[in-house]
């Protein structure tokens, strides 16, 4: 049993928005292939945001049923272009129900997936941030208002996470999934790195960074914690391996 992670799928909803303008040719075919043939029916994919171009749940349909149809179990979270996430969990159960192969979503929760427990949540460009490409695929202002409530919404998925992990009475191993980087190639500590270090992950996936600004992201290890970067271009448009089962 293997845990991967890929971000950005950028599916193009019933609105048809292809991705041919930002250089992925024939996408999502590509990333579908290698998909199929890395991913085991037995794996847990964790979709780290930016999942449609969608803007409301009935163009979205399509788009999940294509997540459905590739091996393994997935655990979805919300990044900043899924208008039709919606806050309520409520309504996502029900949106997320016909598909069978969603193992759950990240909304103020958390989900064990096998030996795995994932907390997260989307977070936002926090002030640390070095300076990032902007336009549809670029970067977002840093806003101490989201940065606060992304920062409560991370405590109380882990604080979730933490209840589930007492009830299921054995070792887990902590992940987190965000959509933004919650640490850049800087260093400097954020208030997301501080919060998620505290919780003691084994490894942080998260998406979001496109083309020249895949490099701003952190990767590698810090306070015990293994940051891995897996937006689809930054990846080769296959999912990457986070963590193996013993």
């Amino acid at each position: 049993m293997r845990l991967f992670g890929i971000g950005d799928p950028h599916l193009p909803s019933t609105r048809g928005k292809g991705m041919d303008v930002f250089g992925w040719t024939d996408h999502p075919v590509p990333l579908a292939r290698a998909w199929d043939e890395q991913v085991g029916a037995d794996d847990v994919v964790i979709v780290a945001g930016d999942i449609s171009w969608a803007t409301r749940p009935a163009e979205v349909l399509e788009d999940l049923k294509w997540l459905d149809a590739r091996p393994g179990k997935k655990v979805l979270l919300r990044g900043n272009h899924d208008y039709w996430w919606g806050d309520s969990s409520t309504k996502l159960r029900k949106l997320f129900a016909p598909y069978p192969s969603f193992l759950g979503f990240l909304q103020n929760s958390a989900v064990v997936a096998g030996p795995w427990l994932i907390a997260g949540t989307r977070l936002w460009t926090t002030p640390e941030a070095p300076p990032l490409p902007a336009g549809e695929m670029g970067d977002v202002e840093a806003r101490p208002d989201f940065i606060e409530r992304e920062t409560h919404r991370l405590l109380l998925s882990m604080k979730d996470g933490e209840q589930k992990e007492r009830a299921a009475a054995a070792k887990l191993t902590r992940v987190v999934a965000t959509h933004f980087p919650p640490l850049y190639a800087n260093g400097v500590e954020t208030a997301f790195s501080r919060t998620i270090e505290a919780f003691r992950p084994a490894v942080c996936v998260y998406g979001h960074l496109h083309g020249p600004g895949i490099g701003a992201g952190f990767v590698g290890e810090r306070a015990g914690v293994r940051y891995a970067l897996a937006s689809c271009d930054a990846v080769g448009f296959a999912p990457v391996l986070l963590l193996e089962a013993p």
